[in-house]
C-alpha cells in the first residue's frame, strides 16, 4: 500500500480549468504558497486540446465593446494570439501549463484527483489528492482552498450546501425560470472536427450512430458550413439525467449524436462537405452544470438583468442569459434561450465562498448563483475572472488569518483594489490606492486627440426603428449634433431627436430627455443640424435618439472611434413573450459635435479606471504629431519610487480568441524616463516590441520630481495610448 506523502500550503485550488489556473497564478504572485491540483493530463478545462470549446465571455464573440476580460486570462489569451496563430489546441494547454510552471509558488500536479476531504468545525483542513500516474497518494492540507473542479467534488464531500436543478419561477421571481422546480440542467456537449481534403472523402458511419435522415431532424441548429467551424455547442445531452452520476450513460450517448451528425453532414441532402474528412471526435464532454454551490448570496435574473452593482463586486458577467433544454439535441425547441443583456453586471463576493463551510471559496461555473443567471455566468473567460478574484481572496485570507466571510465583512475594499491593480475591471469602481503616488501627480502630454467620429458613410441604416448614437462629451455647454440623413422622398421629412444622459458610454437604458428638438429634413443627403443646446456635465456619456422616419436614412460606418458606441431598437430574446429595447451594436453612426469634443485627456491615466466606462479613461495622443510622443506625472517636491504600473490599450473591442497577432493600438517601443533634483532627465527603462497589455516595471529606488513615458511607436496606430500609469515605492 502507497504511503501517504503530507504536503502543506497556504492555498490549495482543486481544477485546473481556466477559473482554477486564474485562482492559482494570482494567490502564488501575491505570495501565497499554493498548490494548483488537476485531474486531468492538461490545463484549460473546456477549452483544453481534449475538449475544444472556444474561450467566451462579456464581449460575446466581439458584439459587445468595452466588455472583454482582463488581468490574468488577458496575458494568457495575448500570449496565445502572438504564438499560435492556427490557435492549437496543444499549443493552448502548454501556454496553461508553462504560465503555472513559472510562478515559484505554485506548485502544479496534474492527473491528481482531489477528494476526501477531512473537515473539522466546519474548516477542511486537508483533502486527498491521488496521482493517477505515479499511483501517488498526497495529503494536501491548507489554510484556504478553493473547489474551481466545475462539479465540486471536493465541496461537495465536505458538506458544502449546494443547489442542483432549475427553481421555479416564483422562488426568485425569475420570468426565464420553469414554472415549477426540476431536478433538470443543461446538458454536456462533446465536438468534433472536419478538415477539408482537398478531394471527395466518404464517410460510413457505424450502425450504433443515431440517424438525422433530414434537416428537420436537425430543426434550429446550424449545420450547413457549420462544420468549418471549431464545436457544434447544440450536440447536447444529459439535461434529463444526472450530469455527474449518469456521466458516462451520457458520453455514450453523445458519440452516437456525434456519429449520426457527421453522417447527416455527409450524406443526408448536399451541405457542401464532399471534401470534408474526419479530423477529430472529442470523446470528453463539455460539461455546462452540475452542483452550484450556495454563499451568502445567491445570484439571479434579475439581479442580472437590472445591472445591479453590489457593493460587494468582485467580477462581472455580460454574455447573454443563455440556457440551453435540458433534452438538449432531442429537443423541439431552439437549442438555447436568449435574453441580451444592456451592459455588464456584477458578481458580489458574497456567491463565491462557502455558507457553511468556513474556508472554501468557489470558481468557475459552481458558483452561487440560481440555474437562470447560471446562463451568463458560466462563461470561461467570465469563470477566470472570477477565479482570480477567487485566489486574490485567498491570499488575503492567508495574510489577515481570516475566513471568507470575515475578508467580506472587513476588507473587501482592499480586495477590490487588489483586483484593479492587477488589471482587473470591476464596473464602477475606481482606482483609490493610498500607496499610488501618480494619483497625486500632476499629468500633462506632448498632445492630445480630439473626438473624430467617422467621415466617409458606408451604407445608409433606414429609420424603420429607433437608431441611437452615443459619444463622451468633454464640455459642458453642446451647441450642436449634426447628423447625415438621406431623405428618399421628393418632399422634406421631419425627424424627432432626443439627447440624453447614459451611466456608461454603451448605456442606452434612460427614458429622461435632457432636450428633444424637431427639425426638417430636405430631400436628399444632408447635414442636418440638432440644435440641442444644452449644459451638460463635462467628461460623461451622451447619446442622441432619431425616432423612426420613413424614408428616412442615417449614414453609418464601421469605424468606431474608442468613447462612442451604436444602437438600434432591437428584440432582445428568442422566446415569447419578445422583450424590446435600444440594442449595442458594432459601428458607428455619421455624427458631428459642435463644440467638438476632447475626451482623451492626459489626466484620463490616473482617472482610476483602465477601460471606457462613464468616461474614456484613456490619454490618446494626436494621431497627426508623430511619434515620440510623451505622458509626464510631475510633483511639487521629491517622491521615492522604484515601481511603475503601465497599462496600454491592446483594444479591448479585439476578442483574443480566435484573432491572432498584436493589436495596432498597443505602444511597441517605449521608455521611462525620470527628472531628478537637478532637473535632468534620466533613463530608467527602455522597451522594444513590446506586445502586452499590462506591464509592471520594478527598478532601484529613485528621487524624482517628475516621471515621463516616452512612446517610440506603436503596433501601427498613429496614436500613443495609455490606460493607466501607476507609480509605487514598494
Amino acid at each position: 500500500m502507497n504511503r501517504v506523502v503530507d504536503k502543506k500550503y497556504d492555498i490549495i485550488v482543486v481544477g485546473g480549468g481556466l477559473a482554477g489556473v486564474c485562482a492559482a497564478i494570482a494567490a502564488s504572485r501575491l505570495g501565497a504558497k499554493t498548490a494548483l491540483i488537476q485531474d486531468r493530463p492538461v490545463l484549460g478545462g473546456n477549452s483544453s486540446s481534449e475538449i475544444r470549446v472556444p474561450v467566451g465571455g462579456a464581449d460575446y464573440g466581439g458584439a459587445y465593446r468595452y466588455s472583454r476580460e482582463t488581468g490574468i486570462i488577458d496575458e494568457l489569451l495575448t500570449e496565445n494570439a502572438k504564438r499560435n496563430p492556427t490557435n492549437c489546441r496543444s499549443i493552448w494547454d502548454h501556454i496553461l501549463w508553462e504560465a503555472c510552471k513559472r510562478e515559484p509558488n505554485l506548485d502544479l500536479y496534474l492527473n491528481t484527483v482531489g477528494k476526501s476531504p477531512y473537515v473539522e468545525n466546519g474548516f477542511i483542513k486537508w483533502i486527498i489528492g491521488e496521482q493517477i500516474t505515479t499511483e501517488k497518494i498526497f495529503r494536501f492540507h491548507a489554510f484556504i482552498f478553493i473547489d474551481a473542479s466545475g462539479d465540486g467534488r471536493v465541496a461537495y464531500e465536505a458538506g458544502a450546501e449546494y443547489r442542483k436543478g432549475r427553481e421555479g419561477r416564483n422562488e426568485f421571481n425569475e420570468s426565464m425560470a420553469p414554472p415549477k422546480p426540476d431536478n433538470y440542467t443543461m446538458g454536456n456537449t462533446i465536438t468534433f472536427l472536419l478538415k477539408d481534403v482537398g478531394k471527395p472523402v466518404p464517410f460510413e458511419a457505424p450502425g450504433w450512430a443515431y440517424k438525422f435522415l433530414s434537416d428537420k431532424d436537425l430543426l434550429y441548429r446550424p449545420h450547413v458550413h457549420f462544420y468549418r467551424n471549431e464545436t457544434f455547442w447544440w450536440i447536447e445531452y444529459g439535461g434529463t439525467k444526472d450530469t455527474i452520476a449518469d456521466a458516462e450513460e451520457i458520453r455514450d450517448e453523445l458519440i452516437k449524436i456525434v456519429y449520426g451528425v457527421i453522417d447527416h453532414i455527409k450524406n443526408r441532402g448536399d451541405h457542401g462537405a464532399e471534401t470534408y474528412a474526419v479530423d477529430w471526435i472529442g470523446v470528453i464532454p463539455g460539461k455546462r452544470e452540475s452542483r452550484r454551490f450556495i454563499g451568502d448570496y445567491i445570484l439571479t435574473q434579475n439581479d442580472v438583468v437590472s445591472l445591479k452593482r453590489f457593493p460587494d463586486a468582485i467580477a462581472y458577467t455580460g454574455w447573454p442569459i443563455d440556457i440551453h433544454p435540458p433534452e438538449g439535441i432531442w429537443s423541439k425547441d431552439p437549442p438555447a434561450l436568449i435574453l441580451h443583456l444592456m451592459g455588464r453586471p456584477t458578481v458580489p463576493f458574497r456567491c463565491i465562498y462557502s455558507k457553511n463551510i468556513k474556508n472554501l471559496l468557489f470558481a468557475g461555473r459552481n458558483i452561487s448563483v440560481t440555474h437562470v443567471a447560471l446562463g451568463t455566468t458560466r462563461l470561461m473567460a467570465t469563470c477566470a475572472i472570477i477565479g482570480q478574484a477567487a485566489g486574490t481572496a485567498a491570499y488575503l485570507c492567508v495574510k489577515y488569518r481570516i475566513t471568507p466571510r470575515e475578508l467580506y465583512r472587513k476588507y473587501i475594499k482592499e480586495l477590490q483594489q487588489l483586483l484593479l491593480k492587477q488589471d482587473c475591471y470591476i464596473p464602477g469602481v475606481k482606482n483609490e490606492d493610498e500607496k499610488d503616488l501618480a494619483l497625486k501627480a500632476k499629468v500633462r502630454a506632448s498632445s492630445q486627440a480630439t473626438l473624430s467620429p467617422p467621415e466617409k458613410l458606408e451604407e445608409y441604416k433606414p429609420l424603420d426603428r429607433i437608431r441611437a448614437q452615443s459619444f463622451v462629451f468633454s464640455e459642458n455647454f453642446l451647441e450642436v449634433v449634426y447628423v447625415l440623413l438621406k431623405n428618399n422622398a421628393s418632399t422634406p421629412k421631419f425627424i424627432a431627436a432626443h439627447l440624453r444622459k447614459g451611466e456608461f458610454i454603451d448605456d442606452f437604458r434612460s427614458k429622461e430627455d435632457i432636450k428633444l428638438v424637431k427639425v426638417e429634413v430636405p430631400p436628399g443627403e444632408n447635414w442636418i443640424e440638432l440644435p440641442f443646446e444644452a449644459e451638460l456635465e463635462a467628461n460623461n456619456p451622451y447619446w442622441i435618439m432619431l425616432e423612426p422616419c420613413e424614408l428616412v436614412s442615417w449614414a453609418f460606418s464601421s469605424e468606431e472611434p474608442l468613447g462612442t458606441q451604436a444602437g438600434a431598437w432591437d428584440r432582445l430574446n428568442n422566446f415569447d413573450p419578445p422583450i424590446y429595447a435600444i440594442k449595442r451594436h458594432r459601428g458607428t453612426y455619421l455624427f458631428k459635435l459642435k463644440p467638438e469634443s476632447r475626451p482623451y485627456g492626459p489626466e484620463q491615466v490616473i482617472s482610476g479606471q483602465t477601460r471606457p466606462e462613464k468616461a474614456t479613461n484613456i490619454w490618446i495622443s494626436d494621431p497627426s504629431k508623430g511619434f515620440p510622443q510623451w505622458i509626464e506625472l510631475s510633483w511639487s517636491q521629491l517622491v521615492e519610487f522604484n515601481t511603475v504600473y503601465l497599462t496600454f490599450d491592446n483594444n479591448l473591442d479585439r476578442p483574443l480568441w480566435g484573432y491572432y497577432g498584436i493589436a495596432p493600438e498597443l505602444v511597441k517601443d517605449y521608455r521611462i524616463l525620470i527628472r531628478d533634483k537637478s532637473g535632468g532627465w534620466r533613463e530608467v527603462i527602455h522597451v522594444k516590441n513590446n506586445y502586452k497589455r499590462r506591464r509592471v516595471h520594478r527598478f532601484s529606488k529613485v528621487k524624482a520630481t517628475a516621471l515621463r513615458l516616452e512612446v517610440l511607436s506603436t503596433n501601427g496606430d498613429k496614436s500613443a495610448r495609455v490606460y493607466e500609469i501607476r507609480i509605487y515605492n514598494e
